[in-house]
C-alpha cells in the first residue's frame, strides 16, 4: 500500500501541523521578505541558464 509523504513547508521544511493548512502556516510563521527571498531563489534555480551535464 502507498503512503503520502508528509506535507511539509518549502521555507522551513517543517510540517505545518495536522489542524493547519500549508497557506496558514506561510502567513502566520513567515515573514513576508522571507517568503520573497524563497520565491526569488525558486524562481532564479528555475530560470537560471547554467543546466549541469
Amino acid at each position: 500500500m502507498a503512503t503520502k509523504e508528509p506535507l511539509e513547508c518549502p521555507v522551513c521544511r517543517e510540517p505545518p501541523g495536522a489542524d493547519r493548512q500549508l497557506e496558514d502556516h506561510l502567513v502566520d510563521e513567515h515573514e513576508k521578505r522571507k517568503l520573497a527571498k524563497f520565491i526569488v531563489a525558486e524562481t532564479a534555480a528555475l530560470t537560471t541558464d547554467d543546466v549541469s551535464e
